[in-house]
């Protein structure tokens, strides 16, 4: 008997499935599914049945919404804008539709498209913050930083919990070399949620505010939070490297060596570490960094003239040469790239190319053409 009510079972299982599987059939039936994954966040499940609602009834306004933010989560943004598409078309006077497409625009790189369909969200609603704060990123992404921080400060006004815009408005500020506003912001974004990102933005301010102990304390912050974020053990380095005179030479290698062993592929920590390298004559240990650095980025334009004087003082008068001239042709202003240079030419007793580079560097720097003419007349 407990056999044949165990076959019963197995033959009614793929039934109860089936069941299961086919209990929705209407789109009010598959739209309250969608709605119910929905509340519990299982996005990729509740966008299948938004979409099996919107099937049913192509007028159906609120399945295509739900869909589209859903797709939105999971990063499906081609989809998302089709579904949002389709809900605007259906009610233009949806604003969190219109904001959902301006997002999904933003992400696929689609900036003047973002930029009016949030316009569209803010017409409808004046006051909705988080299409403020949308149309901020997109005016970043147009490299129109006044407009972004005009939308920042209007959805921070509307919204003064919204830790990213005041966050993104401290750091368009340090961009724009306002260091002291910049600080403001990202004290109220601290308040509001304490973040990597924002005490690595109050260090970089007030290393530049040449505020040298608050600046070490903010990259202290950052670690505590983050004990291998590599852009606060740089931004440590940094501090010790420029802000103080004589340079803090072992605590920027102490703190470079950090940066390069959790960022390895930062272009600055490997500069920062080898110009610390060359100022206490390790000159062998500084050409690989300064390579590293640019391998990984050409434009740091200062690492060309930093391994061509430690070619020069190791000797390598052919590598040196080279370099220097390729960052003469990244950077055609650079003084020490043609210093180095006429140093090298000194070396070799090349007094016609020596000349030449006190020619070029004369109008850049005149008090370092006189040095470089001192060693010519030396000849």
């Amino acid at each position: 008997m407990v056999r044949l009510f165990k076959n019963i079972a197995v033959l009614l299982l793929p039934l109860l499935v089936s069941a299961k599987l086919t209990a929705q059939t209407t789109a009010a039936e598959w739209y309250a599914k969608g709605i119910k994954l929905y509340d519990e966040k299982k996005y990729a499940e509740a966008v299948i049945s938004f979409d099996k609602a919107g099937k049913l009834d192509p007028k159906k306004e609120d399945a295509f919404f739900k869909a589209g933010w859903c797709y939105n989560d999971i990063s499906q943004f081609d989809n998302a804008i089709d579904r949002l598409n389709k809900a605007v078309a259906l009610n233009k006077n949806n604003h969190q539709a219109w904001q959902e497409l301006g997002y999904a625009y933003k992400k696929t790189a689609k900036n003047e498209l973002a930029l009016s369909c949030l316009k569209k969200a803010v017409e409808i609603k004046y006051d909705y913050a988080l299409a403020y704060k949308q149309m901020g990123d997109v005016y970043q992404n147009l490299d129109k930083d006044d407009d972004a921080i005009t939308a920042y400060k209007k959805c921070f006004e509307l919204n003064n919990k919204n830790s990213d815009a005041s966050f993104n408005l401290g750091y368009l500020y340090n961009g724009k070399g306002e260091y002291n506003t910049a600080l403001e912001w990202l004290d109220k974004s601290n308040k509001i949620k304490e973040a990597v990102e924002v005490y690595n933005e109050i260090g970089f301010a007030y290393y530049k505010l040449k505020k040298n102990e608050e600046a070490i304390s903010a990259y202290q912050g950052a670690l505590k939070i983050n004990p291998k974020n590599g852009t606060a053990y740089k931004g440590m380095g940094d501090v010790y490297r420029r802000n103080y005179s004589p340079a803090r030479l072992d605590d920027a290698i102490t703190s470079y060596l950090k940066a390069i062993e959790n960022n390895p592929k930062s272009s600055g920590s490997h500069f920062g570490l080898g110009w610390c390298y060359n100022e206490k004559s390790r000159y062998q240990d500084a050409i690989p960094l300064l390579r590293k650095s640019l391998e990984l980025d050409k434009g740091t334009t200062a690492a060309y003239s930093e391994l061509g004087y430690a070619y020069y003082m190791t000797g390598k008068y052919t590598d040196g040469l080279e370099t220097l001239k390729k960052g003469i042709a990244e950077d055609n202003n650079s003084k020490l790239c043609r210093y180095y240079s006429g140093l090298i030419y000194v070396k070799q007793k090349d007094i016609a190319n020596a000349t030449i580079m006190y020619n070029e560097l004369k109008p850049l720097d005149a008090a370092l053409a006189e040095k470089l003419l001192a060693k010519i007349n030396a000849l």
